[in-house]
């Protein structure tokens, strides 16, 4: 398969297990409080979650912005945002988080949404959260996973007046990233001819945009392509962002703080060649991390391959019963240290 979504984006039955699981299982590092935070866009109501430190706090509070990678999540991503909330909220800091459109009941479909839609998205909650009535902001950053990489450098950060940006795990190049997750699949094996001729027809479809029914027409031709591979609503998604490198949009965050943090273990995103084209390009500005045993969500693996939907369930218990202590060691010390030096309080 060429290009799939990210596990964490699983569905009804897993999000299900996971409720009934939290009638016998407290999260670890709760220290929070959750409201309702509803903003508009574009004449759609979004429905998310402002997550506040408990207790009253004088003056302005900062706040993050999350931004999620694939799939269909929930505000929370289905129980892993859980540990990103307690961190920023022992610290003092606000988290606003919100439901994909289409999600848990929610208006609209985020398979309609391309990049540049997604980074709008983006834009009308930080300004919504600015014009909150009862909070005071301070300064607001964003910090987004996965396939946020290709929406957040969208952002203009002197538009939005963001503060800083930390990334989780992105890709560069959406593309490259489908061929990187492939040759991981196929291990050793040399790929056959036909198969490289029928991957390199289905890359033409995608860049140049093609109708799903010329999707199906190349399954029927091509036996080692599988018509299940894409809905008809997940084709579109993924041809109108095929062409996705975060490259160009990279360079309006030079004057920006930029965190970085990728796993040595990634089998969905090739660290390395993200490590390299962050640091050419931003330079100074970028403070970056390598975790050796990390997988694509920081938690350690035991090897680099791509994740599957009992990787997704297994990483996501091991979230909800161990909060913070699930993820690598270093992780947390890595963002604490990128916030002090925002000069946060």
């Amino acid at each position: 398969m060429r290009i799939k979504s990210l596990p964490l984006g699983l569905g009804v039955l897993l999000a299900l297990l996971l409720v009934l699981a939290s009638f016998w299982f407290l999260s670890p590092d709760s220290s929070y409080e959750e409201t309702a935070f509803v903003f508009n866009h574009e004449g759609q109501p979004i429905k998310g979650k402002l997550i506040k430190p408990l207790g009253s706090k004088i003056g302005p509070i900062d706040c993050v912005v999350m931004v999620h990678g694939d799939g269909a999540m929930t505000y929370d991503a289905h129980g892993y945002f859980a540990p990103y909330f307690s961190f920023f909220t022992q610290r003092n800091i606000c988290v606003l988080s919100w439901d994909k459109p289409g999600v848990v009941g929610a208006q609209g479909n985020w398979l309609n949404y391309s990049m540049a839609d997604r980074a709008t998205l983006v834009g009308s909650a930080v300004q919504a959260l600015r014009r909150h009535p009862q909070l005071d902001v301070g300064r607001v950053g964003l910090m987004g996973f996965s396939q946020a990489g290709w929406v957040m450098p969208k952002i203009n950060p002197r538009e939005q007046n963001i503060s800083f940006y930390i990334f989780v795990s992105p890709a560069v190049n959406w593309m490259r990233q489908s061929s990187y997750m492939s040759e991981l699949r196929r291990g050793a094996e040399p790929q056959p001819i036909e198969e490289k001729r029928a991957d390199r027809a289905l890359d033409q479809l995608l860049l140049r945009g093609a109708s799903y029914d010329a999707f199906l027409s190349l399954a029927t031709e091509e036996a080692s392509i599988d018509a299940s591979w894409f809905s008809k609503e997940r084709w579109a998604f993924v041809a109108e962002n095929a062409r996705s490198d975060l490259s160009e949009d990279l360079k309006q965050l030079r004057h920006k703080p930029v965190l970085l943090l990728t796993g040595a273990r990634d089998g969905q995103v090739d660290a390395t060649e993200t490590m390299a084209v962050f640091s050419d390009i931003l330079g100074d500005q970028l403070t970056a991390h390598i975790f050796e045993t990390a997988g694509h969500s920081m938690i350690g693996v035991d090897e680099r391959k791509p994740m599957d939907d009992g990787d997704g369930l297994w990483l996501l218990l091991q979230v909800m019963l161990q909060g913070q202590d699930a993820f690598v060691p270093g992780y947390w010390a890595a963002i604490d240290d990128f916030i002090a030096a925002q000069k946060f309080d």
